[in-house]
């Protein structure tokens, strides 16, 4: 049956009604927020300064009888230590001629005065600067039956064996022992160890 004007009237009034309706629930509920404070969790406040100044977050019991999940080890959605606010002088430690490792200046926070800036660097020992390469040791784990170190050269990652060479053949894993693995640039020998907890 064919439609007449004013079943098309009826649909097209019917139809400006139903959008009106959509956008203004999604104008309430999404770009405003909605009504409703059971819906979601609120964000923690963001602390500039120094991380070892005490803050006055107040904590929250929990209401529900659900488990709380506790995980151990770095939050991969947190802000890096690298890219905290430095609140004391920066510092290094040359370790061998042309190269100087990070050290720590305050608590979550690194910083790094080689001679051409590197990309940032992990601090505790993980990272060292060394012929205008920056290295820093991900992980080391036995795969195989072989000690594996993971080695990041330049923001490049590399999975090496002890003996084998990487990044162009500049560098060699000499060993691993636990957690800390050993390597050559040329004739400079360097210890890194690993701060990722396992």
């Amino acid at each position: 049956m064919p439609m007449t004007a004013r079943d098309r009237r009826t649909l097209i009034i019917g139809g400006v009604i139903l959008g009106v309706l959509i956008v203004g629930y999604l104008l309430l509920n999404v770009v405003l927020g909605g009504g409703d404070d059971t819906g979601g969790t609120a964000l923690p406040p963001i602390v500039t300064g120094s991380p070892s100044q005490p803050t006055d977050t107040p904590t929250q019991a929990p209401t529900s009888g659900s488990p709380v999940v506790n995980f151990t080890g770095r939050d991969p959605f947190s802000i890096p230590g690298a890219l905290a606010v430095v609140t004391s002088p920066p510092t290094s430690v040359p370790t061998s001629p042309g190269a100087t490792t990070s050290t720590p200046t305050s608590p979550g926070a690194t910083t790094s005065t080689p001679t051409s800036p590197p990309p940032t660097q992990p601090g505790g020992g993980s990272s060292i600067t060394i012929g205008g390469h920056t290295v820093v040791l991900l992980d080391t784990f036995t795969s195989g039956g072989k000690e594996i170190a993971q080695v990041e050269v330049d923001g490049k990652v590399y999975s090496v064996s002890e003996g084998e060479k990487f990044a162009q053949g500049q560098f060699k894993l000499v060993s691993i022992s636990g957690d800390c693995a050993t390597f050559l640039f040329g004739d400079e020998q360097f210890t890194l160890c690993a701060t990722s907890p396992k």
